[in-house]
């Protein structure tokens, strides 16, 4: 699979991302690039976003943070095996100099 970059330059959340889920073994891995004065979420959700496999409690996904920060220009998250239905990003604090901050997504498998 090719990798997939989400980029943010204000305060926002991406729409839901969805991963291929089905696939055994499941990896997937993180990397961000931001300023070290940007905050960012990366939130993981078990529920399909679109609706096919929905949460039972909620017309939208349970968003779960996979990680925080705010202390480094690079984050990496290593490879996951539990597999997970959707990913999203969201800023929280803006760089104070306006920078933009990337996550790159890569899954293993073909998608």
């Amino acid at each position: 699979m090719q990798p997939h970059y989400l980029t943010l330059s204000s305060c926002a959340s991406t729409p839901w991302q969805e991963t291929n889920w089905q696939i055994s073994p499941f990896e997937a891995s993180f990397a961000v690039i931001a300023n070290s004065t940007s905050t960012f979420n990366i939130d993981l959700a078990f529920e399909d976003p679109t609706g096919v496999f929905p949460n039972p409690n909620s017309s939208s996904p349970t968003a779960f943070s996979l990680i925080s920060s705010g202390s480094s220009s690079q984050v990496v998250v290593p490879s996951s095996l539990s597999p997970f239905a959707a990913y999203r990003f969201t800023m929280n604090v803006t760089s104070s100099v306006g920078a933009k901050t990337t996550l790159c997504f890569m899954q293993a498998g073909i998608g």
